[in-house]
């Protein structure tokens, strides 16, 4: 199960998860703090034309007429992107609309991430570079070098750089002050494969690890809880006697200073996930481990401060409330067939979690009161933190773009042309 974004699509009556295992991924960085609809954009693309629209649907600006990418982001005033899965060359394009055309940025690029304006990216020689998002490609400097690009994921998180390096000829994970200056810090040796196994936590960045990346059917156990110090990038290891198993990790997910996984689960005969085995248990980060549903869990997100909202092996919807180690309320949230769930932050807390299936898009608040968004009419959405509500596609109006609150209110169309699809959500 690919579990790596906040991003889903309808295809052929079909949930699809589209995701990002390796090479370049999504958004990233520091979240300001909430911005009103009118301080957002939304940039989606229509027939071959990048459009970027404010929130609340003021102003629109045709941002690039012969438009074919992926992965868009956004460092200062322009925008970064890959134009196809496959590429590695890093294109940018002013995101007013006063160019006819993108200019090649990077070549050779494997991963590419923004913070604070900045735009960093990882090249196949294992250097890493940053430069300011509005200078030239020119300006930018290395930071980093001697980074795995077996397996190329980075992070920014509160002024370190958080990468997969090669400490003789070893993979390690390590960071150093994002502005390239100090000494690497050795956090442990193993590789961390994804930035969905990044936890940033009010008092320290949690990682899940990989002690044994090169084990090609995860059946192993390998995976060791580490909390690192923001401010040395040191880190110290939960549970390096109980490594946990690596199917039962990736299947899992992060909740309120916990991880959620999948116990005793297994893979079918296609190299999926067999949901119908196993149990959901949790490790804290203060290393004690309880259970926390009955079968498996297909999705899981934090919500509040001592709350997940999980989506377990039949598709149903519950709430966990969490209290001394220990599960000690389930809440069920009256939601069949569903398949994905993704909380949206609001000032570094975690107050709304989306969920969707085939029957509508739905809100959960911290209280988990269930809002029905809209119906089957939904076809992809897109969210961000801090930008209050979500957008979305409406099949049943012409696949034009829409908002509408967490609450269900002020639904409203955003576009007057059909979408092919959500590309981005920023706020200003």
């Amino acid at each position: 199960m690919n579990k790596w974004l906040a991003k889903m699509q309808r295809s052929m009556g079909a949930l699809l998860i589209c995701a990002l295992v390796g090479g370049a991924t999504l958004i990233g960085g520091t979240e300001v703090q909430a911005a009103t609809l009118s301080q957002s954009s939304v940039y989606y693309d229509s027939d071959g034309v990048l459009y970027k629209v404010t929130g609340d649907g003021s102003e629109t600006t045709e941002v690039l007429i012969d438009y074919e990418g992926t992965d868009p982001v956004e460092a200062g005033s322009y925008l970064y992107y890959l134009p196809s899965n496959n590429s590695t060359t890093l294109l940018r394009v002013p995101n007013d609309g006063s160019s006819d055309a993108a200019e090649t940025y990077a070549t050779g690029v494997l991963d590419y991430y923004t913070d604070n304006g900045f735009i960093y990216y990882l090249d196949t020689t294992g250097q890493i570079y940053r430069a300011n998002g509005n200078s030239a490609a020119s300006s930018a400097t290395k930071i980093a070098d001697k980074a795995d690009t077996e397996f190329p994921m980075f992070s920014v998180n509160k002024g370190r750089i958080y990468y997969n390096g090669l400490v003789n000829g070893n993979t390690w994970f390590v960071s150093k002050a994002s502005n390239g200056s100090g000494a690497v810090q050795r956090i442990a040796s193993g590789a961390v494969e994804s930035r969905y196994l990044l936890n940033e936590a009010k008092n320290e960045l949690q990682v899940m690890l990989n002690t044994d990346p090169y084990e090609d059917y995860y059946s192993t156990n390998a995976m060791v809880l580490y909390k690192v110090n923001y401010n040395t990038g040191k880190g110290t290891a939960v549970n390096p006697k109980s490594k946990l198993d690596v199917n039962a990790v990736y299947s899992g997910g992060w909740g309120n200073n916990l991880y959620v996984y999948n116990k005793g689960i297994v893979l079918d005969s296609n190299k999926d996930y067999n949901y119908a085995t196993g149990k959901a248990f949790a490790l804290t980060s203060a290393g004690k481990t309880f259970q926390v549903h009955s079968k498996s869990v297909r999705e899981v997100t934090a919500l509040g401060t001592d709350k997940v909202v999980i989506i377990d092996a039949d598709k149903k919807a519950y709430g966990k409330t969490f209290a001394s180690n220990k599960v000690t309320k389930s809440t069920t949230l009256n939601l069949n067939n569903v398949t994905y769930a993704s909380n949206q932050y609001t000032n570094s807390t975690p107050t709304t979690v989306y969920i969707s299936g085939n029957n509508g898009l739905y809100s959960v608040t911290t209280t988990f009161k269930v809002t029905k968004l809209t119906g089957e009419e939904w076809d992809t959405f897109l969210f961000r933190n801090n930008v209050p509500g979500v957008f979305y596609i409406n099949a049943n109006d012409l696949y034009r773009l829409y908002h509408v609150n967490a609450n269900g209110t002020g639904k409203k169309a955003l576009s007057d042309v059909y979408l092919d699809d959500i590309r981005l959500v920023t706020s200003n």
